[in-house]
């Protein structure tokens, strides 16, 4: 395994900030306080703009989605998309957001931006109304119709993606036809990240406020659909290609994931283990060399492949599926 040579899909976390509270969220505790101790931080406009020259024509793909907060939560990501098309005019662009923040005129403005390039903006919503926020709390579901109406009017790329609950299986044929209606291009489902298919949301104290569960949305079959809208849109995103040369499918992928404190991880399972307040036992940090050896604030990318640690250490952790973690996100035995 050679993870710089295979490079060609950068998943990126922007910000350690987010307005919601979703309750199988690493960042907050059961869907209320967020995680003590986590360091509130956007991505540097210095690190992205040099990781965007040091990688300049050799990305595929750009994902932003992660572990820690929604991408645009950050104050620049307008500007910030500017520049990776500068240097990456071929590249796909995927963000990943709640869509409940800021305002339409915004998301009209980061339409234009990526109109002309391929690029997918995926919405979470679970719903239709106040159902919307029961999982996805402290959203407006309102606000996000208005957003994303202008952003689909802008020439916006957008996918409703619905993460599937019991509450929110009547919902899937009505949301898909509202999804047609407001001009989106893909309508997709998708199973939570919750490990026991159920979710207790607590309040900020940290009292127990309610439980969502997904007995029967766990046998649901998935569906991603082309909506009418895309067959107007001459930027879509494309195909990724993958190989099989690992065990590990990021690396299959061409991919590696980067969070908001710059630091470059293999996979976004590993990467939560760079907080030292994030208290899971699936991967013991002591196998990590120096706190800096994957730092982009004092590294290029490439650089941070090359470490030994990549190539010689988890590439053999990975071919004897040494790592608890990756067995069991990746089902490595």
């Amino acid at each position: 395994m050679h993870w710089g040579n295979n490079l060609k899909r950068l998943q990126v976390d922007m910000t350690s900030y987010c307005n919601a509270k979703c309750g199988a969220c690493a960042r907050n505790l059961q869907g209320g306080q967020t995680l003590p101790g986590l360091k509130l931080q956007h991505f540097s406009l210095d690190v992205w703009e040099k990781l965007a020259q040091d990688t300049a024509g050799k990305i595929n793909q750009l994902y932003l989605n992660g572990n820690w907060g929604d991408p645009g939560m950050h104050p620049h990501l307008i500007p910030m998309m500017e520049t990776w098309i500068k240097y990456h005019r071929k590249s796909d662009i995927v963000i990943c957001t709640n869509g409940s923040m800021h305002k339409p005129d915004w998301w009209g403005e980061l339409a234009t931006v990526l109109n002309g390039y391929r690029h997918r903006v995926q919405v979470s919503i679970d719903g239709i109304g106040k159902d919307h926020a029961l999982y996805r709390r402290n959203t407006d579901y309102n606000r996000i119709i208005e957003n994303f109406k202008k952003f689909n009017a802008n020439g916006g790329n957008s996918e409703w993606r619905m993460t599937l609950w019991d509450y929110n299986l009547n919902y899937i044929d009505k949301a898909k036809a509202l999804a047609t209606m407001l001009g989106f291009c893909w309508f997709s489902t998708r199973r939570n990240h919750s490990p026991n298919g159920t979710c207790m949301m607590n309040d900020d104290e940290g009292n127990y406020e309610y439980t969502i569960t997904s007995n029967e949305a766990k046998n649901i079959s998935l569906i991603t659909e082309n909506l009418p809208t895309l067959e107007y849109r001459q930027n879509a995103r494309t195909h990724q290609d993958s190989h099989n040369e690992s065990r590990c499918p990021w690396y299959n992928m061409s991919e590696v994931q980067i969070d908001p404190f710059h630091k470059v991880w293999p996979c976004c399972n590993i990467s939560i283990y760079g907080i030292p307040e994030y208290h899971e036992t699936e991967f013991d940090r002591n196998e990590l060399p120096s706190n800096d050896f994957n730092s982009l604030e004092k590294h290029s990318i490439y650089n941070i492949l090359e470490h030994h640690w990549y190539n010689n250490i988890l590439s053999n952790a990975i071919d004897n599926a040494s790592y608890e973690v990756c067995r069991n996100n990746c089902s490595l035995r």
